[in-house]
């Protein structure tokens, strides 16, 4: 993956830049969680603040009824003293009310004419105690009204040590917006921040927590769902966001709670509009930096060192080194270029004088084969010269046989070439014209009265083989020509060469060389001591022949003379301008692509 010049400087480039990006984002992110944490404290703060309100406003209600039952309050100052209690509290009670020892009204204070009869029930509801004529109960009970609830305060008269009466007090637990004087703090109760104050009872219905604006917001099923729940567990505090509304729950007074529902302000909509154009501008600015240096990277750096290894590529082909780098690339990729340019420059000098002295090798090597090949055919016919001069028929003999060896030799040395960079010897086309001309040396035709067959595969040999192989073959010919067809009797010289199958794995690459005739036998041969003698020469050349090839050399008279020989030809040798251009073009080790001998050539 980052195998390229590209994949890694686009690595280093991101891996620099996305810390940045990081640091970048988690910043929005933090302003975000801010201008967020801003709504639920300042909804908490409104909470806390109309908690406060309203716990003044219940202890100031308990010290003034308080101070009512310790002075002695009577019938007769019970209206003064309950109207100067509703004008301190600006009409802020639905019902004051004084009450004997049993509970049973006296004196009542209605509500006022500017009350909201929706707020404060009828005064018979207000005044009604307990239908079995019990004696109220000393303390403070919620009641649950027409727009809120109700707090009724119920505080005995003692006299003597006894209860000579009660003072009952009815108030809503919130206050009338219109009952406050200018100026009052009550007045600013989700005004600043656009905050809903709700009153929550214990069975889940909401009321204003002034209620004389009654309009209660409809709250989502799941917020609605949640509150219920909190209030049947007597949760004491909750504060959750719920589609850009927060809430807070807190305990008020018993059963009741404060529900503060406050919407995003429009500083507080837009975090979260800033903090996703932030994060898109992060990841735009982000994406634009690595396509502009990607692109700054692909044209200065990897495209230069691009055209730099195809330069060098093509030159390894037989091209010249171009790789045609302007000025606008860094300076390194330039000196490199430079030294490249030198070193191909000296490279291509070398080749040329190496390719220059290995065919001057190589056409010194072939001129030797030929002037060896003309020096034994000018030996044999000097052979043959002599020979034709000689009258000792077995001395002639002798002559023709060293004349044909000779000749095969000759023969042999004419084809030892070059074939794909070795120097090597095609078995097929030498041993077709070394059988002809043992045939013709004899007067006769391949295909008269002895037929010559021949069936070999195209294998190569090293010249070291090469000359056992090619004696042998003259050995066997000749001997057959000779002896093996007496009294004109017809046969066939037959010449096998085949690679074995499925050779043994310590020989790879073994061929089968058999050989022979379908005359008389070798043993019927030998009519004359001079024949034997000759036909143990022949055999101990044969013999001597197979041992320098390594080869197995089994000799059967069945149906006539075969010799059978299986052996492993040597590699080749390379050629030397096969070893230049192994040496120049390789892309192996020096040490491998040298491997060759150039003394085997």
């Amino acid at each position: 993956m980052f195998d390229t010049v590209g994949a890694r400087v686009m690595a280093l480039i991101v891996a620099t830049t996305l810390p940045l990006a990081t640091i970048a984002g988690l910043l929005a992110w933090h302003s975000y969680q801010e201008n967020v944490g801003n709504a639920l404290a300042r909804t908490e703060r409104d909470a806390q603040a109309a908690l406060s309100e309203l716990s003044s406003d219940l202890d100031q209600t308990h010290s003034v009824l308080d101070m009512l039952a310790d002075r002695d309050i009577t019938a007769e100052t019970a209206l003064r003293e309950f109207g100067l209690v509703q004008t301190i509290s600006q009409h802020h009670y639905c019902s004051l009310m004084l009450t004997d020892a049993q509970g049973h009204p006296s004196v009542v204070l209605p509500p006022p004419s500017s009350q909201d009869p929706a707020i404060c029930p009828s005064g018979q509801l207000l005044t009604t105690l307990n239908q079995n004529g019990a004696r109220p109960n000393i303390g403070v009970d919620v009641i649950k009204g027409g727009r809120g609830p109700l707090i009724r305060f119920v505080v005995p008269l003692m006299n003597q040590g006894t209860i000579a009466g009660y003072i009952i007090a009815v108030r809503t637990l919130g206050w009338q917006r219109s009952h406050l004087p200018a100026g009052d703090g009550r007045l600013l109760l989700g005004v600043n921040d656009n905050a809903r104050n709700l009153l929550m009872m214990g069975d889940g219905s909401i009321f204003s927590l002034f209620p004389d604006r009654p309009n209660i917001p409809e709250l989502p099923t799941a917020v609605h769902d949640r509150l219920k729940r909190d209030i049947a567990n007597h949760a004491l505090h909750d504060s959750f966001t719920f589609h850009g509304t927060t809430y807070v729950l807190q305990n008020a007074y018993g059963p009741v709670s404060l529900l503060v529902a406050t919407e995003r302000t429009r500083e507080e909509s837009r975090a979260l509009n800033i903090f996703l154009i932030r994060v898109g501008l992060i990841a735009t600015l982000l994406v634009l930096e690595l396509l502009i240096v990607a692109w700054a990277a692909r044209t200065f750096l990897v495209e230069p060192l691009e055209r730099l290894a195809l330069a060098v590529a093509e030159w390894r082909r037989g091209a010249p080194f171009d790789p045609r780098i302007n000025r606008s690339i860094p300076l390194e990729i330039r000196h490199l270029e430079r030294a490249f340019l030198r070193a191909t420059r000296r490279l291509t000098r070398h080749e040329r004088a190496l390719e220059k002295s290995a065919h001057h090798q190589d056409m010194l090597i072939r001129e030797i084969h030929h002037r060896v090949k003309n020096n034994l055919q000018v030996i044999a016919s000097l052979l043959n010269l002599q020979a034709s001069r000689i009258r000792s028929h077995e001395a002639r003999e002798e002559f023709r046989l060293v004349r044909d060896r000779v000749r095969a030799l000759a023969t042999l040395h004419r084809y030892l070439y070059s074939e794909n960079g070795l120097s090597a010897l095609d078995v097929q086309s030498f041993l077709e014209e070394l059988c002809s001309i043992l045939f013709s040396a004899h007067s006769m035709n391949t295909q008269t009265r002895i037929r010559l067959e021949l069936d070999i595969e195209h294998v190569l040999i090293s010249p070291d083989q090469a000359v056992p192989v090619a004696l042998i073959v003259t050995e066997v010919v000749s001997n057959a020509l000779r002896y093996a067809f007496p009294e004109n009797r017809a046969g066939v010289v037959r010449i096998s060469l085949h690679r074995v199958k499925n050779p043994p794995a310590d020989k790879s690459g073994l061929v089968e060389f058999e050989l022979g005739d379908d005359g008389i036998g070798l043993e019927a041969s030998r009519a004359t001591e001079s024949r034997n003698r000759r036909e143990g020469i022949g055999i101990q050349l044969i013999r001597g022949f197979a041992r320098q090839i390594n080869a197995d050399l089994l000799i059967s008279n069945e149906d006539g003379t075969w010799y059978n020989m299986k052996f492993v030809p040597a590699d080749p040798s390379p050629t030397a301008v096969a070893i230049a251009h192994k040496a120049i073009h390789s892309e192996e080790s020096p040490s491998s692509a040298g491997s060759g001998s150039p003394s085997d050539s």
